[in-house]
């Protein structure tokens, strides 16, 4: 019987491995709602959060696929509705430049996306390799 060396590559949001994790709860403030693998900054209400933009330097983590989301279709979290998000653990993201393994990650403000040249993530580190485009674990500490 012959098995692949790894897993067939997951979608934005997908925890990647089975390595303890931590995954806390906040609720969605943005009117359009928050993608599944995106980093997200507090809200403006205790317990809130919202997609990070421009000035965000501090993020709570990155939006945690779920199943039981309300705009499952769309791949997102609603306005209002209570996202997973992951502040410790490895997570499948879209990165929107060429990264490697090893590379300290970063989150691209104008998408909420990754990269390495955008505003730092700190603990943030990339566990594989992604062309522009492509998915990448990201391991947060």
């Amino acid at each position: 019987m012959n098995f692949k060396n790894e897993m067939d590559k997951g979608v934005a949001g997908a925890i990647a491995n089975t390595e303890n994790s931590n995954i806390i709860s906040r609720t969605v403030e943005d009117a359009a709602g928050i993608a599944f693998g995106l980093a997200v900054a507090q809200g403006v209400n205790d317990k809130g959060c919202r997609i990070a933009t421009t000035g965000d330097t501090d993020f709570v983590g990155v939006t945690v696929l779920d199943r039981t989301a309300t705009d499952l279709i769309n791949g997102k979290f609603v306005q209002y509705e209570s996202a997973r998000i992951l502040e410790e653990g490895v997570i499948w993201v879209e990165v929107t430049a060429d990264v490697k393994a090893g590379d300290a990650a970063a989150v691209d403000l104008a998408t909420g996306k990754f990269n390495k040249a955008g505003a730092a993530m700190a603990g943030a580190r990339f566990e594989t390799s992604a062309a522009s485009g492509g998915l990448a674990q990201l391991r947060l500490k």
